[in-house]
């Protein structure tokens, strides 16, 4: 089976090679491999818009965690007439890795709504289950969560095969039904998926959101910081370009989700994850990572605007730069408290969002936390 695979694949290869082993730069305990396997057909219109919307949560509470599981993220999309009938309409949008952005990235070109769409849960699941390069450590805690709905036998014992396949491979499915009008007659295959690979079946509302929770009320200078921290990042090599466009993408689409969506957005790219991290693009990463007097640095690689520069005047150039991020990251940080994970999961317990939850980002984190929480692993506490 061939199904069609994102053009940053390349991209996210070339990062991962300037040493993002284990992001977190700590002793890891638990590594969780975590596949998104989306419905986009009509009848979950909206649901891409919950997952990228909460994307930045997810990850955030995981990175609150101590010790910090290395989570790496993967998306399965299907339904969509554009995937083509010969692939099953599955695309692989991003294959699993715990370089976010492009993730990110291919979540944010998806149009939110179409008019119809072929359900074939079978093809779908295949391609969650053998084609995401999961990772070969045992002790690593696998799990696709499967979301949509219809019949799942649409494409035959497909996904019999499928959800066999998953439990030979140790990968645990978690179904998520995304409520319809045929829940009757839909949800006991759902069910089944979720019994043979130890998941656990879950029900959501597509669209439905939880009032957001925003840490930082001074929104008009959040946004002007970031914009202007996009604006110290200066690219180079092969792909700089695509990549510092795919940042500005990725945060627009953060800005249009929601505030909380961004200030989330804003929290990861100051973080440890995120920062020091993009030597394999960026020159002020590069700088600050090599010491480098950029002698050896190819003009042709850079903006049109510096590649007449020379070396050291370019050096002069990253070195203002590095001075003005450093700046931007600590007033950012000083409006995005460092406990501020900590703030949002003391208010979703109070309100009680995770008793029954029923909206994308709930049952999710929700089941990051009790997962984490049955290894000895908790949001930390200062």
């Amino acid at each position: 089976m061939n199904f069609i695979k994102p053009k940053f694949l390349l991209l996210i290869t070339i990062i991962l090679l300037t040493g993002r082993k284990n992001i977190s730069g700590q002793q890891v305990k638990l590594s969780i491999d975590l596949v998104f396997c989306l419905d986009l057909s009509g009848s979950t219109n909206g649901l891409i818009d919950d997952v990228r919307d909460s994307f930045w949560d997810i990850i955030n509470q995981n990175y609150s965690f101590r010790p910090q599981p290395e989570l790496r993220i993967g998306v399965v999309a299907f339904s969509r007439p554009s995937f083509k009938r010969e692939t099953g309409y599955v695309k692989i949008l991003a294959p699993l890795s715990n370089y976010y952005e492009p993730v990110a990235y291919e979540l944010s070109q998806l149009k939110p709504s179409i008019e119809k769409g072929d359900q074939l849960v079978g093809h779908a699941l295949k391609a969650a289950t053998l084609g995401m390069g999961w990772s070969k450590d045992e002790g690593t805690l696998k799990v696709i969560f499967l979301i949509g709905n219809g019949h799942v036998n649409l494409d035959g014992d497909k996904y019999k095969e499928a959800y066999a396949y998953a439990s030979e491979k140790k990968i645990i499915v978690n179904t998520i039904y995304c409520k319809s009008s045929n829940y009757i007659e839909e949800i006991s295959g759902w069910m089944e998926i979720a019994k043979q690979t130890r998941g656990e079946q879950f029900e959501m509302q597509v669209h439905k959101r939880n009032p957001l929770i925003l840490t930082c009320k001074e929104t008009d200078s959040l946004h002007q910081l970031g914009k202007k921290l996009i604006q110290t990042y200066i690219y180079y090599g092969k792909h700089g370009k695509e990549i510092y466009k795919m940042q500005e993408a990725i945060d627009k689409t953060a800005l249009r989700g929601n505030e909380m969506t961004y200030q989330s957005r804003l929290f990861y790219k100051v973080s440890d994850l995120y920062q020091l991290k993009q030597g394999g693009w960026d020159l002020v990463d590069y700088l600050k990572t090599t010491n480098s007097d950029f002698q050896d640095l190819n003009p042709s690689w850079l903006p049109d605007s510096l590649q007449s520069y020379k070396p050291v005047s370019l050096h002069k150039l990253v070195m203002a730069k590095k001075d003005q991020r450093l700046k931007i990251i600590s007033d950012i940080r000083a409006l995005l408290k460092f406990d501020r994970q900590q703030i949002i999961n003391k208010q979703i317990r109070e309100k009680e969002y995770d008793k029954h939850p029923v909206t994308f980002d709930r049952i999710i984190i929700s089941w990051l936390n009790r997962t984490a929480a049955a290894r000895g692993i908790h949001t930390f506490v200062n």
